[in-house]
């Protein structure tokens, strides 16, 4: 059974060897953001869906263009012949539906032949130390993967971004089953990520898989409170791993009500903005 249901006029053959950009539901939704800079900024359109919005919390509203609808489930954005397409998630996963969850997003990667997925998450920055104060991205990279049209992404990721450290020995690594294995050193994989959501889990299934598909992560250290800086940082770094140098980075006009309506207590722009600065 298909997990994508496309737009008419939409062939899910375009995914074939292409990269996905799929963002973590993770710590203030940084990655979403990201996402939305990165749709706005290259001009991506809604190609489809992944599945059939039932492992997500029902949603829907109002898009940026007239007769527009936004879902909660997984959309996905690009163009025929392009070749970067983004997911964006609206809603979060519901408890009950985090492997189901999960096993979509995989089955979507493998399944369409993608040629690169490149994830994005937030951590929590109560766990970075001194050092990671001077890089607020890091990588994450599986112990085994890379083809041949995925080594530019893995190289420019290797050269631009230190792995990520974490100095939580006093924390317990909760157990994925089956445990991974980095296959080369006693370096659990993946690795323990505070506050990323379901990123270990797409990380074990993606790693688990027969078919090897070649991934990648960016994390991203951060606090709740007004992230747009953040996400502007995150998405640029996501541009220059993926080659891409010149785009110039939009806010979708949505952000105008980022923290609510812009009249009244607590618009997004208004004078209670600098609540959330």
């Amino acid at each position: 059974m298909s997990t994508f249901c496309p737009v008419q006029g939409f062939s899910p053959a375009s995914f074939e060897g292409k990269v996905l950009v799929l963002p973590a539901v993770s710590l203030a939704n940084l990655p979403q953001l990201a996402a939305d800079l990165l749709i706005t900024s290259l001009n991506l359109v809604r190609v489809g869906w992944i599945g059939k919005g039932d492992t997500v919390v029902p949603f829907f509203g109002a898009g940026e263009d007239e007769g527009e609808v936004l879902t909660g489930g997984l959309e996905v954005y690009g163009r025929t012949g392009g070749e970067v397409y983004v997911v964006q998630q609206r809603s979060p996963t519901i408890k009950t539906q985090k492997d189901a969850h999960v096993e979509l997003l995989r089955e979507f990667i493998t399944s369409n032949k993608l040629g690169y997925t490149l994830i994005l998450t937030s951590l929590d920055a109560a766990n970075q130390d001194d050092a990671q104060l001077l890089t607020p991205h890091q990588r994450i990279l599986p112990p085994s993967s890379a083809s041949s049209a995925s080594d530019g992404i893995t190289k420019r990721i290797e050269s631009s971004l230190p792995p990520l450290q974490l100095h939580l020995s006093e924390v317990p690594i909760p157990p994925i089953s089956p445990p991974p294995s980095s296959g080369f050193s006693n370096t659990p994989y993946p690795p323990f990520l505070p506050s990323a959501g379901l990123t270990r889990r797409l990380l074990a299934s993606l790693n688990d898989d027969p078919a090897k598909p070649a991934h990648a992560t960016i994390t991203a250290w951060c606090v709740e409170g007004d992230n747009r800086g953040d996400a502007r940082a995150l998405a640029d770094t996501a541009l220059k791993v993926l080659g891409i140098d010149d785009v110039t980075l939009r806010e979708p006009s949505s952000w105008a009500g980022l923290f609510g309506a812009l009249g009244g207590w607590s618009g997004g722009l208004g004078s209670d903005a600098e609540l959330y600065g």
